[in-house]
């Protein structure tokens, strides 16, 4: 059943032509935009994997290894920045940059009005202005910059066992039809408009088996899909498994910066909600997230303005914590995709415990 899967989902919001808007370019400093850098730290709470593509030898045990530099774990400004990313994307009207799975014509339709086109120089949603984007032999750079996350203190990495991972987009019933869509019964399914099912309040209690028999009696006439949303993991106690890797352990620190260039108010407020400052989100990072591994909470050191004697003072005024604490409050429909994200990511809603075949 869905309700006992470890995640959830955020509505996708429709982007509309005023959502759009003309890029920044990056050789200047606009004295009306906001510049500067935010310098964070990060707590592990739960065992973080960041995996190097490699093994290596611990006490005569072959494991999976974290990432370093110079025989330091790191946490690259990579990792941060694509899950940053998708808390922005499901936080505010921005397009579907990267659609799961391969190509399907199910699916082509199965978005909000304006979330499947393309993002432009000439008019790029808030997403896209500030992490940048690729559209044909075209792309924009950004206005975000990650840099890597080092340790505060000498820190250790220890040997955890974790589960296997399974394929997260694998096309279930696997018909000629389906061939690349995904799991319909788990991600798009709206079988609640054309039968009576119990509508999308019973879809968490809906059966593998029960949905099948309502497939096989609408032999062929499928309702057109809809997502259910951007999909988010849940938080709970990590699982064991019989799979090592090399993970930081919870309580360990690390510090680095993110550094941001001409932005507007809203788009620091998004940029500021989407790393967590408000202290209600932690964030899913690395390998295992399934498992309820990789849980890491951010936190605000300081914020250092980009001044000079031409530019205006006021910047220095922002609270980048009261930015993430209001965000979306002049949009109702990104107020409850926030509310909803708050709800998921807060450690307070905790995952179901694994134990079901399937799950």
């Amino acid at each position: 059943m869905l309700r006992d899967k470890p995640y959830a989902f955020v509505p996708l919001l429709p982007v509309r032509p005023e959502d759009r808007r003309e890029v920044m370019p990056h050789n200047r400093i606009d004295i009306n935009r906001l510049t500067g850098r935010l310098v964070m730290e990060l707590e592990v709470v739960t065992p973080l994997h960041i995996g190097s593509g490699s093994y290596r030898l611990n006490e005569g045990q072959v494991v999976r290894a974290f990432l370093r530099r110079d025989q330091v774990p790191v946490i690259p400004g990579s990792s941060l920045k694509g899950v940053v990313r998708g808390l922005a994307e499901a936080a505010s009207r921005s397009c579907l940059a990267q659609p799961p799975g391969k190509p399907c014509q199910r699916l082509q339709a199965a978005t909000p009005p304006g979330n499947r086109q393309p993002c432009s120089e000439k008019a790029a949603c808030i997403t896209c202005r500030l992490f940048g984007f690729v559209q044909g032999k075209k792309g924009y750079r950004g206005r975000v910059v990650f840099g890597e996350f080092t340790p505060c203190d000498e820190t250790k990495w220890v040997v955890t066992e974790l589960p296997p991972m399974e394929q997260p987009f694998k096309d279930y019933p696997r018909t000629r039809e389906n061939r690349g869509c995904g799991n319909e019964r788990l991600y798009y399914c709206q079988f609640y408009r054309v039968v009576g099912c119990g509508g999308p309040a019973h879809c968490p209690d809906c059966t593998k088996e029960e949905w099948l028999r309502w497939r096989d009696g609408l032999k062929g006439r499928l309702p057109a899909p809809a997502f259910r949303g951007c999909k988010f993991y849940l938080q709970g106690d990590p699982r064991q498994g019989n799979q090592p890797h090399e993970v930081i352990s919870p309580g360990s620190r690390f510090q680095g910066e993110v550094t941001f260039h001409n932005l507007d108010r809203e788009e620091l407020a998004l940029l500021c909600f989407a790393l967590g400052l408000d202290g209600e989100i932690r964030l899913g990072l690395g390998y295992g997230k399934p498992a309820y591994f990789g849980t890491v909470r951010l936190g605000l050191r300081e914020a250092r303005w980009y001044t000079r004697e031409y530019l205006p003072a006021k910047a220095v005024e922002l609270d980048p914590v009261e930015l993430a604490r209001n965000y979306g409050c002049n949009d109702p429909d990104v107020a409850r995709n926030v509310a909803l994200l708050r709800e998921i990511l807060s450690g307070k809603h905790r995952g179901p415990a694994w134990g079901m075949e399937g799950y």
